[in-house]
């Protein structure tokens, strides 16, 4: 019996010790466990990040606009030693004049293109947009034949003011590419969108290239801005399926416009306005320094936010394009996500920004003469301030994005009218007081506060839904 408890004794002892020699290995086991958890899911994460169609989507449209913003840039510094800041300035000043006209095209309706749930909703908003082009066209035509003098002179086309007579053509040619644009949004035609952008830029430098040593100026320039978007036109009809929403011949006719026209109203009443006054607002620093300080000036100023606009184009617009159509979709359906999104977004194109756009804001006055020549160092000293203006741009790309989603068509043609009025006042105020550099930092801060309070408008529109939302549920 001794013997028996003993024995019985002796085991317990050795299972006690062995579990205290155990304790640490199977607490060293579940933290391994424990980190493969963590990683397994890190990987996985990683991999759907890398299969969603909404990055994918982005990379492809990032990827085109990164191909042609690489062929300007390298055809860049040829272009400007061919031309020289006057015949940029004049090229600005025109481009300003087209761009505050271009929103009246199709009255802002092409941008609704994405809108509607079904393809025949939105070939008729094709329809829409294309009629208004006919009617808007013929109008300016008028418009530039009553005000030949005044447009020549504001646009530095004095000795050449039969050239305003292809604004009524530029804005067909705005209006069918705006429509295709858009349609090959709403189809997902990314790729397609892509390789037409990229086309189309190589093949208009490489025409400038050989006309700089021909005959280098601003008329020169312009006329290529006409060609660059019948040839971008072109070339994604090519490349698109002729069918569904790209059957081109479904854009023609007025069937369901009047349905198209009703129900799109926003853009009409808010859209277009807000997009006119937005060209206005950016337009007029041009048209401003080129009067106060000469086309020179002017020039200086449109290379300057021509070169830092490349990452707005790269990353701003692609994801604006992608993301218009996919926070579209969860406003619709899932509407409390819409400000997980948004933030997301956005603190991603703050991080992406901050690199390219701190560099120009430290060493812009040196990197600008040493890239483009000695004549364009102003542009360099401008661009450090240019760059804050750009990185706002940038990081409120998806907030931008998302307001016709979340039905704040009204709060931005309110915004545009402040921030127009705020900025026009501020250059004009600081050209007075401290000339043209001054005038452009202020400029530039005015906009860096402006962007900010805009996000913060759609930051609060975003959670109150999802407040709502909740309190639903």
């Amino acid at each position: 019996m001794r013997q028996h408890l003993v024995a019985v004794a002796w085991e317990r002892h050795k299972t006690t010790d062995a579990l205290h020699l155990s304790g640490p290995c199977l607490g060293q086991g579940r933290r391994d466990a424990m980190s493969s958890a963590v990683l397994q899911r890190m990987r996985d994460r990683t991999r759907a990040f890398g299969n969603s169609h909404f990055v994918r989507n982005v990379i492809t449209v990032a990827t085109g606009i990164a191909a042609a913003q690489a062929i300007s840039l390298i055809f860049a510094p040829f272009l400007t030693r061919l031309y020289g800041p006057e015949a940029f300035g004049a090229l600005a000043a025109f481009t300003a004049v087209v761009n505050i006209i271009t929103p009246l095209a199709t009255l802002g309706y092409a941008n609704a293109i994405v809108m509607p749930a079904t393809e025949e909703g939105a070939t008729a908003v094709a329809r829409l947009s294309l009629v208004s082009a006919a009617i808007v066209a013929p109008m300016v035509l008028l418009a530039v034949t009553l005000f030949e003098g005044q447009l020549a002179s504001w646009t530095g086309l004095a000795s050449t003011p039969g050239l305003l007579y292809l604004i009524p053509l530029y804005l067909v040619m705005a209006a069918l590419l705006s429509v295709a644009d858009q349609t090959a949004i709403r189809e997902g035609l990314f790729k397609a969108k892509a390789v037409a952008y990229v086309g189309s830029t190589l093949l208009v430098n490489i025409g400038k290239l050989a006309s700089g040593f021909l005959a280098p100026s601003g008329l020169v320039l312009i006329l290529f801005l006409m060609v660059v978007k019948t040839l971008n036109f072109l070339l994604l009809l090519a490349r698109v399926p002729k069918q569904g929403a790209f059957e081109a011949r479904r854009w023609f006719g007025a069937d369901g416009i009047r349905h198209a026209a009703s129900e799109q109203r926003d853009f009409l009443i808010y859209r277009m306005p807000q997009s006119i006054i937005n060209a206005v607002s950016f337009g007029f620093p041009v048209l401003a320094l080129s009067a106060l300080f000469g086309a020179s000036v002017a020039g200086q100023y449109s290379i300057a936010t021509l070169v830092l606009g490349g990452p707005i184009m790269l990353l701003g617009q692609s994801v604006l394009e992608v993301f218009f159509p996919r926070i579209t979709e969860v406003v619709r359906k899932h509407p409390g996500g819409a400000v997980t999104h948004i933030r997301q977004a956005t603190l991603g194109m703050l991080l992406i920004g901050a690199v390219p756009f701190g560099i120009i804001v430290l060493w812009g006055d040196v990197i600008f003469p040493l890239v483009f020549g000695e004549e364009w160092l102003r542009a360099g000293e401008y661009s450090r301030w240019i760059a804050l203006w750009m990185a706002s741009v940038l990081a409120t790309r998806p907030a931008v994005a998302a307001m016709p989603a979340l039905r704040l068509q009204r709060e931005l043609l309110v915004y545009e009218v402040i921030i127009t009025f705020a900025r026009i006042v501020s250059l004009l105020a600081a050209a007075r007081l401290g000339g043209d550099l001054m005038a452009i930092a202020v400029f530039s801060l005015v906009n860096v506060v402006g962007y900010g309070a805009l996000f913060l408008v759609v930051h609060r529109r975003a959670s109150d839904i999802r407040l709502e939302q909740q309190h639903a549920g």
